[in-house]
C-alpha cells in the first residue's frame, strides 16, 4: 500500500509484533497483536480513537483495534475507494467505518449494499468471509432525529429546504423525500452548486442568496424545516450567504447536521426555532455501525451504555 494515493496504515510494521506491541496513532496508543482483528476508519480523530480504544481493548478485553488509515499522499489528501476495499480484505478486519468523501466511490468496489444504502452510499462497510457488505447507519440515525425533534416541536412538517450540497446531502434528502414524504428544496452559498446537485437527487432549488433577511416568503414558498448540511454555524451565520435569509422564510424546526452549531443554536433560541442538535443522529447512527462491528460478540441493547462507558474511560484519561 506503498503507491501513491493508497491507504496507508501509521506504524503497520508493528503489526507483528507480539500482543504486547503498541500502534501509536495521534497519540492514542493501541494494543496489537498478530491475532487482533482491525477496524479501519477513514477519520483520524483523536476522540473517535480514544473512545474506541477504551470501548474494544479496556472494557470489553477485545483483541480487536480500531485505527486510522489515510493516504500516502498525506493525512487530507483523497482516500482510494479501491485500496481502502483491498485492505479490508487483505488484513484480519471485520470492516471499515467512512466519514470521508469515499460513500459513494467505494460501493462499486463492494460484493453487495444494503437495501437502505442503494442509491446514498455508505459509512459502513462489515466483512463477511470474503464478502465486503455496505451500510449507511447515517440514515438511521438522521431520520430518527428528524422524526423525534418534528414531534417535540409538534409542527406538521410538509416542505423542507436543505442548505448545502456536500457529501451528506445523500442521505438528508432521500429520508426527506422518500422515508418521510416532504417536499424537498435544496439550497446554499452558491446556487449554481445547488441547482446542479438538486437536478441530481430529483429535488427543486431555490436562489436566495442576496434576497432580504426579513423576506417571509420568496416566490410564494416559507418553510416548515431548515437541515444545515454545511460546515458554518459555528462561525457568524451572516458569513453563510442566504443562510438568514432562509431561516427567516417560515422556518420552525432546524437540523444542524455541524457540531456544536453553536451560532445557529443560539439563532433558534433567541427566533423561537425548535433546534435539533447534530449529535441526535450523531449517536444513533453510531451504536448502529457498532451493531454491525460487534455483531454476535455483544448485545446490541447493551451499545448505548457501553459507548457511555468509553466515553467516561476517555474523559478520565484526559
Amino acid at each position: 500500500m506503498g503507491t501513491e494515493g493508497a491507504a496507508s496504515l501509521p506504524s503497520l510494521s508493528e503489526e507483528k509484533g507480539t500482543k504486547d506491541s503498541r500502534l501509536e496513532t495521534d497519540k492514542v496508543s493501541v494494543m496489537i497483536g498478530a491475532g487482533t482483528r482491525f477496524i479501519l476508519s477513514t477519520s483520524g480523530r483523536s476522540s473517535s480513537l480514544q473512545r474506541y480504544r477504551a470501548l474494544l481493548q479496556e472494557i470489553l478485553k477485545f483483541d480487536i483495534a480500531y485505527i486510522p488509515i489515510s493516504s500516502s499522499a498525506g493525512p487530507k489528501a483523497p482516500i482510494d475507494p479501491e485500496r481502502f476495499c483491498m485492505a479490508l480484505r487483505g488484513m484480519n478486519c471485520i470492516g471499515g467505518a467512512i466519514s470521508r468523501n469515499i460513500k459513494t466511490s467505494v460501493v462499486p468496489y463492494l460484493d453487495a449494499v444494503s437495501p437502505d444504502a442503494k442509491g446514498i452510499g455508505v459509512n459502513t462497510v462489515i466483512r463477511k468471509g470474503d464478502k465486503l457488505i455496505g451500510y449507511n447507519t447515517d440514515a438511521i440515525g438522521f431520520m430518527k432525529a428528524i422524526q423525534r425533534g418534528v414531534a417535540e416541536a409538534n409542527v406538521a412538517v410538509k416542505r423542507a429546504i436543505v442548505y448545502g450540497y456536500g457529501g451528506v446531502t445523500n442521505v438528508v434528502v432521500s429520508v426527506l423525500k422518500d422515508k418521510l414524504g416532504y417536499e424537498v428544496y435544496l439550497t446554499g452559498r452558491s446556487f449554481e452548486k445547488a441547482k446542479a446537485r438538486a437536478s441530481q437527487l430529483g429535488v427543486k432549488s431555490i436562489n436566495i442568496v442576496g434576497k432580504a433577511p426579513d423576506t417571509s416568503t420568496l416566490d410564494g414558498l416559507s418553510f416548515d424545516l431548515l437541515v444545515n448540511a454545511a460546515p458554518v454555524t459555528d462561525n457568524e451565520l451572516s458569513k453563510a450567504s442566504g443562510l438568514l435569509e432562509t431561516l427567516a422564510m417560515g422556518v420552525k424546526v432546524c437540523f444542524d447536521h455541524e457540531m456544536p452549531g453553536a451560532k445557529l443554536k443560539q439563532y433558534c433560541a433567541k427566533n423561537s426555532i425548535h433546534h435539533i442538535s447534530g449529535y441526535d443522529m450523531y449517536y444513533p447512527q453510531m451504536y448502529k455501525q457498532w451493531a454491525y462491528f460487534l455483531e454476535g460478540l455483544v448485545e446490541e441493547e447493551t451499545i448505548p451504555e457501553l459507548i457511555k462507558s468509553a466515553e467516561t474511560v476517555m474523559k478520565s484519561s484526559l
